[in-house]
């Protein structure tokens, strides 16, 4: 399908979605003008022929009444090549425009692709933040749970310290009173009251035994909240480290993709771009070539014609002239008929042809 100049001038590229996919518009706009001046120009100056041939066959026409066959063949052979110059000259107007459109996709589909490539990459980086973020949070649960712990920590000390505060009271009340402890090593220790003057140093006593029981379990408590403490933050570093090494690899290996593909789409776009304008130059250097030899062939025409039309004119004056004078005999006249060879009445021009006869017809 061939494009004409009006077609030329309404083509429009879509516009890239980011300012560094695709061709430059810039460029694309000088080119398509480019191509507009020139498909403009050579239309021009085949219609300008058109008419100069249509004026000489009309000439020639009116000239010489009837058309010279040679000349009206010359015609038509060089409107045939003039038509199939134009036809030549918008086809290949056609396949640059179709190989640029062709750069372009291609050019806007490995934008796209990189595009839906980086677009991959910040959705893995996002999953490795979310990650990250998730063991943050279990991080902050480790410090709940040791919050707990504290807390339930400080109540135990606080009752400790109100266990030792009674503890006390009950040393000041009973001073020496007689206490009968039995206890095995390894097993719990039990208290025997057989008076109630044994009764207050057994409760003392009691007391002791709970303070060292719930500081027992105080410390135990103490070193499970620090132990899991310390697992917590061992856990959520060791996360936190890897969400973050994952991510710079994400990120380096999304860089060095894109870094890729727009070289890759670059180089493309420049190697259509230098194709394109070589074959702009070829095609234009052949045009002006068949141009110089059309223009040739018309100047070879134009004195035909011109030697023609003098010829035509000079018979016609010359044919005028001997009409003018009255002279109507041609120009070359037979020996035989020239005065000085004209024979009297009665007698004959060829005596020898008419004896020969005349012997002839008496031997008959």
């Amino acid at each position: 399908m061939t494009l004409t100049l009006d077609e030329v001038r309404r083509i429009r590229f879509p516009m890239a979605r980011r300012p560094g996919e695709g061709y430059r518009a810039g460029e694309v706009d000088d080119f398509v003008d480019k191509v507009d001046a020139t498909f403009a120009a050579l239309v021009d100056e085949n219609d300008r022929l058109k008419a100069q041939l249509d004026a000489l066959k009309n000439a020639d026409g009116a000239a010489g009444g009837q058309p010279d066959p040679k000349l009206s063949e010359e015609n038509a052979h060089l409107k045939a090549q003039l038509e199939e110059l134009r036809a030549h000259q918008q086809e290949a107007g056609s396949a640059e425009l179709e190989r640029s459109r062709s750069a372009a996709a291609e050019a806007e589909n490995k934008a796209r692709s990189a595009q839906q490539e980086a677009a991959n990459l910040r959705r893995q980086l996002e999953e490795a933040r979310r990650s990250a973020a998730q063991q943050t949070t279990v991080q902050g649960a480790g410090s709940a749970e040791a919050s707990r712990l504290r807390t339930e920590n400080e109540r135990l000390n606080s009752q400790l310290k109100q266990a030792r505060n009674e503890a006390d009271a009950a040393r000041r009340a009973a001073a020496a009173a007689p206490t009968k402890i039995a206890s095995t090593e390894g097993a719990p220790e039990r208290i025997q009251v057989s008076t109630s003057a044994e009764a207050a140093p057994a409760v003392v006593r009691m007391v002791e035994l709970a303070i060292a029981d719930a500081e027992r379990v105080v410390h135990e408590a103490q070193e499970e909240a620090d132990r899991k403490m310390a697992d917590a933050e061992k856990k959520a570093h060791e996360h936190i480290v890897d969400a973050q090494t994952r991510a710079e690899r994400i990120e380096s290996a999304a860089r060095v993709t894109s870094e890729r593909v727009t070289s890759e789409a670059q180089a493309t776009a420049e190697k259509v771009t230098t194709d394109a304008q070589a074959r702009r130059n070829d095609l234009f250097s052949q045009l002006e070539s068949e141009r110089d030899d059309l223009t040739a062939k018309v100047d070879q025409l134009r004195a035909f014609e011109s030697n023609y039309r003098d010829s035509i004119i000079s018979h016609l004056r010359t044919q005028a002239e001997n009409i003018e004078k009255g002279i109507f005999e041609p120009t070359a006249t037979a020996e035989l008929v020239r005065p000085e060879n004209r024979v009297s009445p009665g007698s004959s021009a060829t005596p020898r042809l008419d004896a020969l006869i005349t012997g002839r017809n008496q031997q008959n």
